[in-house]
């Protein structure tokens, strides 16, 4: 088969395994007697007829050129594959178990190597799976300007410098808080917006109740939206 069919089947296979784990369905043929996906029964019929004919063909015996996969059928099976499984916000998040954020408890300079190794600009500190502060590398150099008491060793940890890691809510903020139903319109909008701010957004914490005192669910950024 050409590397047409082998996509086009790779992506049905994809829609099949998650209609059949999330929808109340045990075909997919079952989907187009539901009223619910009525504008897209054509093309639930069409892409389940041409994997039947991929599939169930014994290729070995030659014949490969029967069938031809074109551009427009991948683009079918793509489109059907959002259509009952669209982006969402959360699809494109950084899950909240792949962030790094340290706890209260940790080494800020251990944390400062990370970022660095990493190049992360700014970072939740975590404490019972809500963001209770922010750290940035900008939090380092004002502390450095600010305060000449803090002792900047392995031993220094977050709690010891929430006056300046606490959250902010205001437009000189470089992060905001969204929930995860949000959408992903809306997100783009706020990035958008925010570039004709003095300070612009570069990232926005999702959280369950979409605010700061929410459990954390994962993070976005702009480069995640496009």
């Amino acid at each position: 088969m050409e590397n047409k069919a082998e996509q086009f089947l790779e992506r049905y296979r994809e829609i099949e395994e998650w209609v059949l784990n999330n929808l109340n369905v045990m075909e997919m043929k079952d989907l187009e007697q539901k009223p619910q996906y009525k504008g897209i029964r054509s093309n639930l019929a069409f892409c389940r007829l041409l994997r039947n004919l991929l599939s169930h063909y014994d290729w070995s015996k030659g014949g490969s050129d029967m069938v031809i996969v074109t551009d427009q059928a991948v683009r079918q099976v793509n489109n059907l594959y959002y259509a009952l499984n669209p982006v969402t916000l959360m699809r494109v998040a950084i899950r909240a178990g792949q962030i790094f954020a340290p706890a209260p408890s940790d080494s800020v300079m251990a944390a400062v190597k990370v970022m660095q190794r990493n190049d992360y600009s700014y970072i939740p500190i975590v404490d019972n799976h809500r963001i209770v502060g922010v750290f940035s590398t900008k939090t380092l150099m004002r502390m450095v300007a600010e305060n000449n008491t803090i002792a900047f060793s392995e031993s220094l940890k977050f709690s010891e410098i929430t006056d300046y890691t606490r959250l902010r809510e205001d437009f000189n903020a470089h992060y905001g808080f969204i929930n995860p139903n949000t959408s992903l319109e809306d997100v783009s909008l706020k990035f958008q917006r925010s570039k004709s701010r003095r300070v612009r957004l570069d990232m926005l914490f999702i959280t369950d109740n979409g605010r700061p005192d929410g459990i954390l669910q994962g993070m976005v950024t702009p480069v995640d939206i496009l």
